[in-house]
């Protein structure tokens, strides 16, 4: 079964046409203010519109208070937001909003079993699995993921054309990357992307 794709760290609406005709998912506009990948509200506004209704629009966020998570999904007519920060109530609130919530899991390098995922994951509900607080190009130990890596649950982290075969020996039910595609930091590479939809088409 091809997993699901989810481009992330998106700047530029060619960019995220591109992704979705090559076979993403979804799409990631970051708004976590430390994040160099930083896209403008009016950029992802413009990159959600552009893919609407041919991919989930995600919003990334990290330590960004709740009052301006609604702002901004509503902004930028998000379908979804990424959260690394997940307090229930949050959660509650965003989905009393109809938006999807992701919430992400930390996997230190120096883990030797995969953190608890609760809820479980769903449809409804996915959840993503990080070594670090997104766009570290980092991968964690994916042989913590057995011969098949938990359902509804996105692997970010450190993937790219080069490897991610070796990934989809895992059977992933999603995939989200954002460096492993790039030229610079916002930035995706034609090439990479291709390169990247060749090998999970494999």
């Amino acid at each position: 079964m091809t997993p699901l794709v989810k481009i992330c760290g998106l700047r530029c609406v060619e960019d995220a046409k591109l992704a979705v005709s090559l076979g993403a998912t979804h799409v990631g506009a970051v708004r976590a203010p430390s994040s160099p990948r930083r896209a403008s509200l009016g950029e992802a506004r413009a990159i959600f519109d552009a893919v609407s209704g041919t991919a989930e629009r995600v919003l990334v966020f990290k330590d960004v208070p709740l009052a301006v998570l609604v702002d901004e999904a509503r902004t930028t007519r998000a379908d979804a937001v990424q959260l690394y920060d997940h307090d229930d109530e949050v959660v509650r609130t965003l989905e009393s909003e109809g938006l999807r919530v992701y919430r992400v899991y930390r996997v230190d390098p120096r883990f030797t079993a995969l953190p608890e995922i609760a809820p479980e994951p769903s449809d409804e509900r996915p959840a993503v699995l990080d070594v670090g607080g997104g766009g570290s190009g980092r991968a964690f130990d994916w042989g913590l993921l057995g011969e098949r890596a938990p359902r509804a649950t996105f692997i970010a982290g450190g993937i790219g054309p080069r490897n991610v075969r070796e990934l989809m020996t895992r059977k992933p039910y999603g995939i989200d990357l954002a460096t492993g595609v790039e030229s610079a930091p916002g930035v995706k590479d034609e090439v990479k992307l291709r390169e990247f939809f060749e090998e999970v088409s494999r």
